[in-house]
């Protein structure tokens, strides 16, 4: 029984040996050093990164501002009612009707064509409607989500 407890003193002693000469490599504070450098270089590229995204984003808030400001003060208001027409354009022939003129005096002016088949051409459209005046805008009412045609369109006439 003796002899065994000398035997484990030796392994328990050589074990001791083994982890003091564990080399500089391997040792776990000494290696993360160059991962906290990588890792600050990275950190000041991603705040460099924010704060040119930061004075892009005041930069574009700036010149909406200011686009407004100008649209608002040139056109009495009427710049929002263009950007919602250019955004009904749909399936239009001719265009947008300008947003200077009135929309009850459009109105006057536009007739509705239902039962229009779902393969009509707004140039097809504007052939057949041209004996009754100069068509001024053809439209083809489409679904938003599918883009089909539903089957009726408006035709605006130019004023005389």
């Amino acid at each position: 029984p003796h002899k065994q407890t000398n035997e484990n003193k030796q392994n328990f002693t050589s074990k001791q040996n083994s982890r003091t000469t564990m080399s500089a490599e391997n040792d776990p504070a000494v290696a993360a050093e160059p991962e906290v450098e990588e890792d600050e270089e990275d950190l000041e590229k991603l705040q460099a990164e924010i704060a040119r995204m930061e004075a892009e984003a005041a930069r574009i808030a700036q010149e909406t501002e200011d686009l407004e400001k100008e649209t608002t003060s040139s056109s009495g208001g009427a710049g929002a009612s263009t950007a919602s027409a250019a955004g009904n354009k749909g399936k239009s022939g001719e265009g947008v009707a300008s947003a200077t003129g009135d929309k009850a005096n459009t109105d006057g002016h536009s007739i509705y064509v239902g039962q229009v088949d779902y393969s009509t051409t707004p140039e097809e459209l504007l052939s057949h409607f041209e004996s009754c005046g100069t068509v001024e805008r053809v439209t083809i009412v489409c679904d938003k989500f599918t883009g089909r045609p539903k089957g009726f369109a408006y035709l605006e006439f130019q004023v005389s």
